[in-house]
């Protein structure tokens, strides 16, 4: 069995200048729609504008050696890069199953099928997508338990202890991964490719479907529902201090008069 593995380094990359990395080398360059593709004698590597590759045969080696040239072609590289790794092998038919005996998520791919690039193609568009979906689950969880604590504090005392700067950077953070998330969904669509190549279409569905794609889609976007109900407590939370400041203001400004007013009076009288 050889190495397949599916990577996500960055929001995105620049696909124009990440050929650069590959034309000195002893391979193949060529664009299917607007995904880059490299053909080694034994191996193929598929990059995607939103920040993922999905590397077919390669050594880890050779896999580190990629990783280690791509943050010049990145936009917003991340800290901490994911991956899935899979094995994968010829056969009878193509497929995907998990395989508990080996502990491995296995890919066959049908030894007579005439179209073996398109096939990993199409297969390596659902395996990018399930790992840029894994990079905003880690998010979403991550600003959720962040502010878990705040919803607990304020059913409990009623208010937040939070400084009104805490709370506005706190919103920022939360509308910032929002937009990060929503501008991504694009990515976790069907490609149009598949409109073109509509009998390759099944090859994707079934890593889709392998991968809980479409469920976990629905799970990220509950999550975006959890996160603006704590978006929307905080800004409520904000403008309340904010109205609270402003009464104190008017009542002492109001006080003050009486004050002025009361002085005036008697300094007459």
């Amino acid at each position: 069995m050889k190495r397949c593995i599916a990577y996500c380094t960055a929001e995105n990359y620049h696909l124009d200048s990440l050929r650069h990395i590959f034309k000195s080398q002893d391979c193949k360059l060529g664009n299917l729609r607007n995904v880059l593709h490299i053909c080694y004698t034994e191996a193929e590597l598929f990059f995607f504008p939103h920040g993922c590759f999905v590397a077919w045969g390669l050594s880890h080696a050779q896999e580190q050696s990629i990783l280690s040239q791509l943050s010049q072609f990145s936009i917003h590289e991340l800290k901490k890069k994911e991956f899935h790794k899979f094995s994968y092998q010829s056969g009878e038919k193509t497929g995907l199953v998990a395989d508990a005996r080996l502990n491995a998520d296995i890919i066959t791919i049908d030894s007579e099928a005439t179209e073996d690039v398109l096939l990993k193609l199409a297969i390596s568009y659902g395996l990018s997508q399930s790992v840029k979906l894994r990079v905003r689950e880690i998010v979403m969880q991550k600003i959720v338990g962040e502010n878990q604590p705040i919803a607990q504090e304020l059913a409990k005392r009623g208010r937040i202890s939070l400084s009104r700067n805490a709370i506005s950077k706190r919103i920022g953070e939360i509308f910032l991964t929002k937009s990060l998330v929503n501008l991504s969904n694009e990515y976790l669509d069907v490609s149009e490719y598949f409109w073109r190549y509509p009998h390759l279409e099944p090859y994707y569905l079934m890593a889709e479907k392998f991968l809980d794609i479409q469920k976990r889609v629905s799970s990220l976007n509950q999550r975006l529902d959890v996160v603006h109900d704590i978006a929307l407590m905080l800004s409520n939370q904000l403008e309340h201090r904010y109205s609270s400041i402003l009464e104190i203001i008017i009542i002492v400004l109001i006080f003050g008069e009486i004050i002025l007013n009361v002085t005036s009076y008697f300094l007459k009288g």
